[in-house]
């Protein structure tokens, strides 16, 4: 495969992490906990080990090789992730996929890079490199204060704003903890490793990694959702009369959300040595984009003020800036 088709891979995957969460908003007659368990059950557990079963031969026999220690290594990151999964999912349903996507993925860009960097290079902050990301992060925090404004200049009502707040919150923790997988996968290499020495392909390696770590995450998920669903006496909403539906709607969200994880690190592969300069921007950037457009689609902010509007594409602006800001310590 060539460079063209690698860009499309991405391209489709950005896509996809833009527009998963849009089915969900078309459930009938169930709660968000209702929705969120379908989704832990389905794309964190059924889904994503369906694909890795699919992808690689042999994985319960590559997963017995591992260390223990390294296994518990993953998991830890993965129930870590959980938590930050089930604050993604709250702050969507209060903001709204306008405003819920680029705060949080606009987050996950900065912090996908920063994070690992200050952990295994901090040097690299006393050269250009390093002055690129920390410019990028200034930009990102500038574009999420103009995001956050915008949504106060939405409605002044204060029973929103104290909603809007709690669900700014909640998406900055979320967007802060997208870069466990990141860290998960760098101090998981030893399993790719191992994955390769069994016969696996390089590109398909990893899909071990994660498989281990969705399921970790689906365990926290699953388990608060449940929580509250019989706290609230709640659980009777699985089966009436739109069960079908919902679930069928919930399962097209699991494999966008999946699918884009899987596809973007296949593209990137393909794309070689540009996957980390071309590939991650293109993907985050797109799914801002995609998730605000599918925002404004459902009328999120339909006869919100001019100055609003104005106001959440300046920071949609910023935030993709920083993004590309960042891909450029790739290429000094």
């Amino acid at each position: 495969m060539n460079f063209f088709s690698g860009l499309l891979i991405v391209v489709l995957a950005g896509v996809l992490q833009g527009s998963f969460f849009l089915p969900m908003t078309y459930t009938k007659k169930w709660q968000w906990a209702h929705s969120w368990f379908a989704f832990s059950l389905l794309a964190m557990l059924l889904v994503n080990w369906g694909i890795a079963l699919l992808t690689i031969n042999g994985i319960t026999s590559i997963i017995a090789a591992v260390p223990v220690q390294l296994l518990l290594l993953v998991g830890v990151f993965g129930l870590l992730w959980g938590i930050g999964a089930i604050l993604f999912g709250k702050a969507m349903d209060m903001l709204g996929m306008a405003l819920g996507y680029p705060i949080i993925m606009g987050i996950n860009a900065i912090t996908g890079t920063l994070v690992p960097a200050l952990v295994f290079s901090s040097s690299i902050f006393l050269e250009p490199k390093g002055l690129l990301i920390l410019l990028g992060a200034l930009v990102s925090v500038v574009g999420i204060y103009y995001c956050a404004r915008a949504s106060s200049q939405k409605d002044k009502s204060s029973k929103l704003s104290n909603y809007t707040t709690t669900g700014l919150i909640l998406a900055v923790i979320s967007g802060f903890t997208s870069c466990l997988p990141n860290l998960g996968a760098a101090f998981s290499q030893d399993i790719t490793r191992i994955a390769v020495e069994h016969g696996v392909g390089q590109a398909m390696a990893g899909n071990v990694i994660w498989s281990l770590f969705f399921t970790a995450g689906s365990l926290v998920n699953m388990g608060y959702c449940l929580f509250v669903l019989i706290k609230g006496k709640e659980l009777k909403a699985f089966i009436n009369e739109h069960k079908t539906m919902n679930w069928g709607l919930i399962l097209g969200m699991s494999a966008m959300w999946i699918g884009s994880f899987y596809a973007y690190g296949y593209g990137a592969v393909v794309l070689g040595d540009l996957g980390l300069v071309v590939g991650w921007p293109l993907l985050v950037s797109l799914s801002i984009v995609i998730g605000n457009l599918w925002g404004i689609f459902r009328g999120e902010w339909t006869g919100a003020p001019h100055k609003a509007r104005k106001t959440l594409n300046f920071g949609i602006v910023l935030l993709i800036g920083a993004v590309l800001i960042i891909a450029l310590n790739n290429l000094v």
